[in-house]
């Protein structure tokens, strides 16, 4: 589990290597300490020997969105 607290750009770009591999996930709302935060989980591949195990969780605070949103809108050129 973990909340993401602070994002930052890498300036170069990423090339994907290796085999890419494909999950589902979920998402709900959810609270620590009174602050509210969405959460996604995902789950491991079809390949994944333990089949739908929860692989990584991250929760996002509401500053955290506004900032991803920002981000994502810039990338996509939304």
């Amino acid at each position: 589990m973990a909340i993401i607290k602070k994002i930052t750009k890498k300036e170069e770009n990423y090339v994907m290597k290796g085999k890419i591999t494909c999950c589902d996930a979920q998402y709900n709302d959810c609270t620590n300490n009174e602050e509210k935060f969405v959460r996604i989980q995902t789950f491991g591949s079809v390949d994944r020997i333990e089949k739908g195990k929860q692989s990584q969780v991250i929760h996002i605070s509401k500053e955290m969105a506004k900032q991803l949103i920002s981000l994502l809108k810039e990338s996509f050129n939304l």
